[in-house]
């Protein structure tokens, strides 16, 4: 009976093809889902852990954009004054104020932007996981402090007087090599902070400060007191763990949409099975009919038509795991330019469970369309089918 369901599959190859396809781009769209959320939390997970920090304090302005800039380096369209550091690092409940003057400066020989953090050694109580490949944090003015990728593809070495890519007549001396951090990290360029407002002709100007706290428990009321304080009006403090649970807020909202859009492509999917394969039972009323008449119980015929409809979804699944897989990259691209913050790591996290659970929809699936056109292939009579035949 499992042989003379698989036959049945293929007596109408493009009715049972688009049917599959119909289910594959159903478990698609859930495995991709699935996929994402485990993706999108990992990555805010892993950038928060990566900063250090509980807090960031920036110019006034959008506080996504900050926290992006801050986290993947780009240029900044406005700037803090050095002094606003105090008042930050002497507000009650501040363990760290690390300040940083972030800038990106075009590089004409390779294409691409060079991302440059004037900082201070405060930095490294807010980077617990850096380690030095070579040398370490620059302690003379001219020294630099280069993350792994970039000393990779620059071919830069301890000890080099190197020039700044994108800063003209811009140098400097190697002081330290970071080891990888799978993160932006690796590809910036770290100078102390007297260095970096003279190249960038920024004197007395931070781009943001880096707050970490003593009790992450006080966080509210240390943000109370930042923006009460004389610089509070020109300053805007973002906690980062308050804007990344906003942000998941808003993603939240958009997997709610694409999950819905999955379950009615399931049913849509499933409805198309249950409605392919009861028109495969009625165009096949006599040979059942021959089947009952020569001793086939209502169980083996019920066996052979669920054995149909559960390949038939089992083919469909394990193809849209598959064309998932393919299109993951494009997707993690289409969602990249539509959520508001990105984290740098894989949006889009295929894992093996994810797989199979994916996998098992087609079964479950297949099950339920099924039993409609089991039932009634079953319960029809040998007589009366030969007859409507004949």
């Amino acid at each position: 009976m499992i042989h003379l369901a698989l036959i049945n599959l293929l007596r109408q190859r493009v009715r049972s093809l688009v049917t599959a396809l119909g289910v594959a781009v159903a478990v698609g769209m859930l495995f991709l889902l699935l996929a994402f959320q485990r993706g999108y939390q990992s990555g805010l997970r892993t950038e928060l852990d990566r900063l250090g920090a509980h807090l960031i304090v920036v110019p006034k302005g959008c506080p996504y954009d900050s926290a992006s800039i801050a986290l993947h380096g780009a240029s900044w369209p406005c700037y803090l004054k050095s002094a606003y550091l105090t008042e930050v690092e002497h507000t009650p409940g501040v363990r760290v104020a690390a300040p940083v003057l972030m800038n990106a400066f075009f590089d004409p020989k390779t294409g691409g932007q060079s991302v440059y953090c004037g900082v201070t050694e405060r930095i490294l109580a807010l980077r617990p996981g850096w380690r030095f490949a070579a040398g370490g944090f620059p302690k003379a003015p001219g020294g630099l402090l280069i993350g792994s990728e970039l000393a990779k593809t620059r071919g830069w070495w301890l000890g080099q007087r190197v020039a700044l890519p994108g800063i003209d007549k811009g140098s400097g001396t190697v002081a330290g090599i970071l080891e990888p951090t799978q993160g932006p990290d690796d590809l910036f360029v770290y100078l102390p902070l007297p260095d970096a407002q003279r190249l960038f002709g920024r004197p007395g100007a931070l781009t943001h400060i880096l707050v970490r706290l003593d009790n992450p428990d006080t966080l509210d009321s240390v943000v109370s007191a930042l923006r009460g304080c004389e610089a509070g009006l020109e300053m805007t403090v973002v906690p980062l763990a308050h804007l990344f649970e906003t942000i998941q807020g808003l993603v939240r909202a958009t997997r709610l949409l694409l999950g819905c859009i999955a379950l009615a492509a399931l049913l849509s999917a499933g409805a198309g099975v249950a409605n392919t394969i009861l028109m495969a039972v009625s165009e096949r009323t006599r040979e059942i009919g021959v089947l009952r008449a020569v001793g086939v119980s209502k169980q083996a015929v019920f066996g052979m038509i669920w054995v149909e409809t559960l390949a038939l979804c089992l083919a469909g699944s394990v193809l849209g795991i598959g064309l998932a897989l393919l299109a993951a990259t494009a997707t993690e691209s289409w969602l990249r330019g539509l959520l508001p913050y990105v984290p740098t790591d894989r949006l889009i996290a295929p894992e093996l469970g994810t797989g199979l659970l994916c996998l098992a929809v087609g079964p479950v699936l297949g099950s339920l369309a099924a039993l409609l056109p089991a039932l009634r292939a079953a319960a029809l009579s040998p007589a009366l089918a030969l007859k409507e035949v004949v």
